[in-house]
């Protein structure tokens, strides 16, 4: 016994006498007239002198049909307080272990896993809202990895590129055991998208549709303020086209105008149409969307008013699809949702209407949101009501705890007090029943990657070894120690390869390729650095054997002399003379006077199948052997840009294990 119910008592609370050492937020029972016992939780304790006394919240308790329920009339005086046992805790919360349950975490301080229903979740919204570095994207992926455990499709809108991550297992096991999970990656499950791969090589390409790009929709994403006459200007523009934008038509229909203001205009429109997001090939929603995949749309890199734009066009884009039951239901995750969803007063994001249409609107189409925020004050007051379900981490902000507690049912002054002083990976869990809960968020299963850098430990130790530097590193997944037990090596070596991420263009399609400037090869497989060679059986061409080539490439096909003669200018005799030169120098095949493109070239022409999804990062690393660079990369890429687009080039070391 803990103590005696003393002094006022109501419905909701009451007061009970100290007598044995007893803690806030601790659970509690006490015996109530009718003969059933009710759960309550201590909220806040008074010391003086003489005495010590506990406030309490009445949880409630479970009725004969197995339903929580409040109280009717007051606790007695003088009635025992108690300490509640694990399973009458978890019986009268309902935490029992359910079909549709996300198991997040255990009860502070308690061994009683706390499973969020997942039915309510993705048809009622929840929110994720903690001050940075408290582990609000942990608990996202948490959340994440338990919705695709269950195979329902997420789509994240990742403004820092952190979630790329869900693809590998954790390895970090500290708490493993306490809460009962084990490490695992979603690599074949997880798709990255990005509009900028140059910047986040290991996604896609994302682009957006202008197909069903209307001309009001045109308007509203114009990336800039614009004068009322280059309102009026672009609306006639806009109505000569119809219900379909088009960027060239429209850009020559505004040359046509005589005004002055036009210029700044058609800056505007071209900028908008040289950002290369708008496609008529598209990323479809049925890519976006699909069942058991989860997908993230890695926007690092991408200037804010881009990326309001991008987010207002995707979610208008799924949330249509959905309506039209043109993709599966699914789960949206939308982090650092305050700069695409604004409270009205600090401003207005491109992306804030269709975000709030789908909070309001999304459940009865099967579309579940999730908002993740660093500051609850400055996201919209309507979308952050909507969700039923909040996972509140530490918050320190008076403005936001102020949010909150006009936002968030269940939150009182004691909580509020309680979620300044949380320890980090601890939540206020807030939906699951009428009182709040606080969990202690269990480990991820996949790899975290919202961790800050530290600088001070990328530079540490560089002294100690001369063999030891910062460089731009790609590793493999595998450690050494991972190496050393696989193959049973105990003499294995660190190598590092001189290598170059070239980004390329293709029918208007960016990817990057891992070049080996220590062997001249095209890396195939990170895990191993096996490679294709590139200048393999290739001789150097004349600027006319150039030209013809590349006539050849674009007929795709088996062709004879004549059809090159015809689309080349060049004599039929000098023609015929160079296609044998080039069957000499293996870039074509003849046979009985045709030709077509050796398998040598072959290769060149499917470089995209190549394409390298890896993003180097800066790290220290001790190794035991830097290979040397024998090739140059001017001359490698002078090369390989006969057959494709090269953008940019950037330095890299492949890490790779021997022994």
């Amino acid at each position: 016994m803990l103590g005696k119910i003393r002094g006022k008592s109501s419905t909701n609370e009451f007061w009970f006498l100290i007598e044995k050492t007893t803690r806030k937020f601790q659970y509690i029972k006490a015996s109530h007239p009718d003969g059933y016992h009710v759960l309550a939780q201590v909220v806040e304790i008074e010391t003086t002198e003489d005495r010590s006394l506990a406030k309490c919240n009445i949880l409630g308790f479970r009725n004969d049909k197995g339903v929580l329920k409040s109280v009717k009339y007051p606790l007695e005086p003088g009635t025992d307080v108690e300490i509640a046992e694990d399973e009458f805790i978890q019986t009268t919360l309902g935490l029992n272990k359910s079909k549709y349950g996300a198991y997040i975490g255990k009860l502070e301080g308690k061994d009683i896993k706390v499973y969020l229903d997942l039915n309510r979740l993705l048809t009622r919204h929840c929110s994720i809202l903690a001050k940075t570095g408290s582990g609000k994207s942990f608990a996202a992926s948490v959340l994440i990895e338990e919705i695709m455990e269950r195979n329902v499709p997420v789509v994240i809108i990742d403004p820092h590129g952190e979630y790329g991550t869900l693809k590998f297992p954790n390895d970090e096991t500290e708490g493993f055991e306490r809460f009962d999970v084990k490490a695992k990656g979603y690599k074949e499950r997880i798709i990255e998208f990005s509009p900028d791969i140059k910047k986040n090589p290991n996604a896609k390409q994302l682009t957006l549709s202008s197909n069903n790009l209307t001309g009001k929709e045109l308007m509203h994403l114009l990336p800039a303020k614009l004068s009322g006459v280059q309102i009026g200007m672009l609306y006639s523009a806009i109505k000569e086209m119809g219900d379909q934008v088009d960027f060239d038509t429209l850009l020559f229909s505004l040359q046509q105008e005589e005004i002055n203001a036009k210029w700044s205009l058609i800056n505007i429109v071209e900028y908008l149409k040289n950002l290369n997001i708008f496609s008529k090939t598209p990323t479809s929603v049925q890519e976006l969307v699909q069942p058991t995949k989860g997908t993230v749309i890695n926007l690092k890199g991408v200037p804010e008013e881009i990326q309001e734009m991008i987010v207002y066009k995707i979610i208008r884009d799924l949330f249509d699809a959905r309506k039209n039951n043109e993709i599966p239901p699914f789960f949206l995750v939308i982090e650092e949702s305050h700069n695409f969803c604004p409270e009205r007063n600090f401003k207005e994001a491109k992306s804030s209407s269709v975000i709030r249409s789908v909070a309001s609107e999304g459940r009865k189409f099967g579309l579940g949101l999730a908002v993740i925020t660093q500051r609850p004050a400055r996201l919209d007051k309507n979308v952050l009501s909507q969700c039923n379900t909040q996972i509140i981490l530490k918050l320190t902000n008076p403005n936001d705890l102020k949010s909150i507690s006009s936002s968030v049912e269940g939150v009182t002054a004691e909580t509020e007090d309680a979620i300044k002083n949380l320890y980090i990976g601890t939540a206020m869990v807030v939906g699951v029943v009428d009182m709040p809960l606080f969990v202690d968020i269990r480990p991820r299963m996949s790899k975290h990657g919202g961790d800050s850098i530290n600088v001070l430990e990328t530079f540490a130790e560089l002294s100690e070894s001369i063999n030891s530097e910062v460089l731009n590193l790609i590793k493999p997944n595998k450690t050494l120690a991972d190496y050393k037990i696989e193959t049973g090596s105990k003499n294995a070596t660190t190598i590092l390869i001189p290598c170059y991420i070239l980004n390329c263009t293709i029918d208007n399609h960016d990817f990057n390729l891992l070049i080996n400037i220590n062997s001249a090869e095209l890396i195939t497989d990170i895990e191993t650095a096996i490679g294709a060679s590139i200048v393999k059986n290739l001789k150097p061409l004349t600027e006319q054997e150039e030209k013809i080539l590349h006539i050849a490439v674009g007929l795709n096909k088996e062709f004879g002399a004549a059809e090159l003669f015809h689309q080349s200018g060049v004599q039929f005799t000098e023609l015929y003379d160079i296609a044998k030169t080039l069957a000499e120098k293996n870039y074509f095949i003849e046979s009985s006077g045709k030709f077509k493109v050796s398998q040598a070239l072959s290769f060149f022409l499917k470089l995209r199948n190549y394409t390298c999804f890896v993003h180097p990062k800066f790290s220290n690393i001790t190794f035991d052997r830097k290979l040397e660079v024998r090739y140059d990369i001017k001359l490698i890429t002078q090369f390989i840009s006969k057959f494709i687009k090269i953008n940019n080039q950037k330095e890299v070391w492949l890490v790779k294990y021997e022994g």
